[in-house]
C-alpha cells in the first residue's frame, strides 16, 4: 500500500520517510519558536548532536523525548505529526505574533490581486466561517 509520503512501504522505507517528515516538522515548529538548536537542548536536557540528528530524521526520538520537545516547543506532541498544519504554540503570546504574521502576510498577497480575485478569496473566507450566502 503506498504511503502518504509517495512512497512504496517496503522494508522500513516508510519508517525512514516518516522520521524525515517528523524531523522536519520538528525543526519548523523550533525555528518557528526562535529557538536553536542550542536553546532547544537546554531546555530539554537532550544534546545539540541528538536533536541535530531527530530534525534530519536520522534518529527517532522516545515518547519520552517528545515529550520534552513538545513541552520546551510550547505545542502538543500531536503537532509533530500534523505535517501541514501551521504551528499552533500554546502560548497566547506567540499565538497573537503569529496571527498577525499571518494577516500581514495575507493582506500583502491580496494588495495585488485583481477584483475578481479578491471576490473568490471573499468567498472562501465566508464559506470557512461558515457564513456563506
Amino acid at each position: 500500500m503506498p504511503s502518504p509520503f509517495g512512497i512504496i512501504n517496503l522494508k522500513g522505507v516508510f519508517m525512514i520517510e516518516l522520521a524525515k517528515a517528523m524531523g522536519k516538522r520538528i525543526k519548523e515548529i523550533r525555528k518557528s519558536a526562535e529557538l536553536t538548536q542550542e536553546k532547544l537542548a537546554e531546555k530539554t536536557g537532550l544534546s545539540v548532536e541528538y536533536i541535530s540528528r531527530i530534525e534530519r530524521g536520522l534518529a527517532q526520538p522516545s515518547f519520552r523525548t517528545v515529550d520534552l520537545m513538545s513541552e520546551a516547543l510550547n505545542v502538543t506532541a500531536k503537532d509533530f505529526w500534523d505535517f501541514n498544519a501551521p504551528v499552533a504554540f500554546k502560548d497566547k503570546k506567540k499565538e497573537a505574533r503569529q496571527k498577525k504574521d499571518y494577516l500581514d502576510a495575507i493582506s500583502s498577497e491580496l494588495k495585488g490581486m485583481e477584483v475578481r480575485e479578491l471576490t473568490v478569496v471573499y468567498n472562501v473566507i465566508m464559506g470557512l466561517s461558515g457564513k456563506a450566502t
